[in-house]
């Protein structure tokens, strides 16, 4: 008689059929097998092999499911799957086949998202922005127009708000790869307190702040601030671009950096942080293998953050 513990992932096998293969628009193919910068060379080796372990581990997709529509056999991919380093299984095809994958996965995501958004666009959003303009247009009535003093305290903050942009902007930061990216070294929380306090001054408008980290898009900043967690939101373009902002601010300010900040650094190596969602599991699972791996190369030397 077979365990119990067996049972189930032979059940989930059965009944969790390989996806039917995703359909994409023609450009978007060509962009993605593009011979100099493929889509899909966005992740290194070993963010494949974390981003295999997250989707695996979500039980969303048998491991012999997920080899068969990646096309790769089992020999292959346990291989790819024991190495280690950003590099190592680079010419393995385990690394194209899956960096491919999760590739059109985000693009179906997004797609399907996108018409989410188009399909809740009723009549009763109507009615309700309807009620809203009423709502407004009566309040800007009640609402006492601005005093001289106001007006001119609200033109100040915004002009000094946009001259601090230019400043933050000016600034170059050091420790940037080949593809114009600095290593991230605030977790995801920290990047979070950080934006609220700055849009908290009230410097700058949202919509303005959006545009100083590069045009990013309204909807991802609220996805991004509605997580909560060190690791939550790691995939989203908003959390790298406000590090990078904050780091030139804290550059400009002249500020040292934090005890939290040097113990970051430290752990994450000149990498950073993943670049990408994982698991509060998985962090502290890289974050012991981190320990491990500098406790065998110091061997008698001191961290830079547990100094007095």
């Amino acid at each position: 008689m077979l365990p119990y513990f067996g049972v189930t992932p032979t059940a989930n096998a059965l009944a969790n059929r390989p996806p039917e293969p995703l359909q994409f628009p023609q450009e978007h193919i060509e962009n993605e097998f593009d011979a100099v910068n493929p889509e899909w060379r966005q992740w290194s080796c070993r963010d494949v092999r974390l981003k295999i372990r997250s989707f695996l581990g979500s039980s969303q997709m048998t491991q012999a499911a997920f080899l068969k529509v990646i096309d790769v056999d089992a020999s292959l991919y346990r291989r790819f799957m024991a190495l280690k380093g950003p590099d190592e299984g680079d010419s393995n095809p385990t690394y194209k086949g899956a960096a491919i994958f999760f590739s059109r996965r985000e693009q179906q995501e997004k797609k399907e998202e996108a018409m989410k958004r188009t399909q809740h666009t009723s009549r009763s959003d109507e009615r309700e922005e309807s009620v809203t303009r009423k709502k407004r247009a009566v309040n800007a009535k009640k609402r006492k127009a601005p005093t001289r003093e106001e007006k001119e305290e609200k033109t100040k903050k915004t002009r000094d708000g946009k001259e601090l942009l230019r400043r933050i902007e000016a600034v170059k930061l050091p420790n940037l790869n080949e593809n114009g990216c600095v290593p991230v070294y605030d977790d995801c929380d920290e990047v979070r307190r950080k934006i609220n306090v700055f849009l908290g001054e009230g410097l700058v408008t949202k919509a303005t702040f959006l545009r100083a980290l590069g045009n990013v898009n309204s909807n991802s900043l609220r996805r991004f601030m509605s997580l909560r967690g060190a690791g939550a939101g790691a995939a989203n373009e908003a959390y790298r671009k406000a590090f990078a902002f904050f780091e030139k601010k804290r550059i400009l300010d002249g500020e040292e950096k934090t005890a939290e900040r040097l113990k970051n650094e430290y752990m994450q190596g000149p990498e950073g942080f993943p670049r990408f969602g994982v698991s509060e599991y998985c962090i502290d699972r890289y974050i012991e293998s981190r320990k491990k791996e500098l406790e065998k190369e110091g061997s008698g030397k001191s961290s830079p953050c547990s100094a007095s």
